[in-house]
């Protein structure tokens, strides 16, 4: 009996191998490297970057003046600067990445929805007759 135990350990182990060995095996990449950005991506980059050092400027600042180390007049002299940096910088990526999201999906820009009154105007490409606030016109 112990050779039948000891055969059905070797098979065991071996099934366990023999199903295993692809996911043991370390899988060789065709390549590392990453594809060079385009300009029109380095200049995306650039932008969220420059973004986000403005963004935390303001937010330190903020910070600053909360917590005292920064006088009220200062503040007022700094905050305005900082916060048309962060509007233009905000408006240029914006516009940069517009194009971006109309060549990936056409078909998926929609026009905002815009409500004239209570119950009056679009809702997506659906019109909203007026005293259906609630309804969806062909829904």
């Amino acid at each position: 009996m112990s050779i039948a135990l000891a055969l059905g350990v070797v098979l065991a182990v071996a099934c366990v191998l023999l199903v295993a060995r692809p996911f043991l095996r370390e899988p060789a990449p065709e390549s590392d490297l990453l594809d060079e950005p385009g300009s029109d991506e380095q200049e995306r980059i650039a932008l969220a970057e420059e973004r986000d050092r403005a963004l935390a400027a303001l937010k330190e600042l903020e910070f600053d003046h909360r917590t005292g180390k920064v006088s009220d007049a200062d503040y007022r002299a700094l905050v305005g600067p900082l916060r048309r940096r962060a509007a233009e910088l905000l408006r240029a990526l914006e516009a940069a990445e517009a194009p971006v999201r109309v060549r990936a999906n056409p078909e998926a820009v929609e026009p905002p929805v815009r409500v004239n009154g209570p119950g009056e105007g679009v809702l997506g490409n659906h019109e909203i007759p007026p005293g259906n606030s609630g309804a969806h016109a062909g829904r």
